[in-house]
């Protein structure tokens, strides 16, 4: 089975579906990792609305956000590396973090070239606050139905919202066994873990014990709350 992974920041594939990544990995799925923008805004956001961990961030804290970008990306490279990623399976779009909503066409070109032949597709809910999570939505569910992917499950998952689904559209996978592994691959993340939030919430990986998704196909995009 083809596996495509949409994460709208390097570090979303954690929150959203680190373990479930791990497992279809072990059941020899292909699985491949889209990286939608390059998390260049994560330290001057932090500045703005006081969530910056001083003494974390002292070696990024004058960078210019182009030098963020450069290294949010390649924290994901390693990252995607450490979850045993083959490189032709890491996909980096490159927009830049807070405009993924200005680069939807653009997005939808390069998602179809990835997803063409996908088995499953797996995204952000389609109700956040975050606008690159609206727009990695948009652009991987557009990309589908230009493509006409009729056969193709969506496996939706929530981070900034609650995953409200009817419980037959819903499946959990347990994710214990693997909580300490995603625990340690998040460590590579060393920009993201300088925010006050993110670094509580990579705490409470060590207590995660599933993650849930909404499965829908096309004919149900605009129906559901997540879809």
């Amino acid at each position: 089975m083809k596996i495509v992974v949409f994460a709208p920041h390097p570090d979303d594939e954690i929150y959203g579906t680190g373990g479930s990544i791990l497992k279809w990995m072990k059941e020899g799925h292909e699985v491949h990792i889209v990286y939608v923008t390059d998390n260049r805004a994560l330290i001057s956001w932090g500045k703005k609305n006081d969530q910056i961990i001083i003494e974390e961030a002292q070696e990024y804290i004058n960078f210019s956000e182009d030098q963020i970008g450069e290294i949010g990306l390649k924290e994901a490279k390693s990252v995607a590396k450490a979850f045993g990623f083959p490189n032709k399976n890491v996909h980096l779009f490159k927009f830049h973090d807070q405009d993924a909503l200005n680069q939807i066409s653009r997005g939808i070109t390069l998602a179809k070239m990835i997803i063409y032949d996908a088995d499953r597709i797996v995204i952000p809910s389609d109700n956040n606050n975050h606008p690159d999570h609206q727009a990695t939505h948009t652009i991987a569910k557009e990309a589908a139905i230009e493509l006409n992917l009729v056969n193709t499950e969506f496996y939706v998952y929530a981070i900034y919202n609650v995953m409200k689904a009817p419980i037959e559209k819903q499946v959990k996978i347990r994710i214990a066994e693997s909580r300490d592994q995603i625990y340690d691959i998040m460590t590579l993340y060393k920009t993201q873990l300088a925010l006050k939030d993110t670094r509580m919430g990579w705490l409470t990986l060590k207590r995660k014990r599933s993650e849930r998704f909404g499965v829908f196909n096309l004919s149900n995009a605009g129906k559901f709350y997540n879809f």
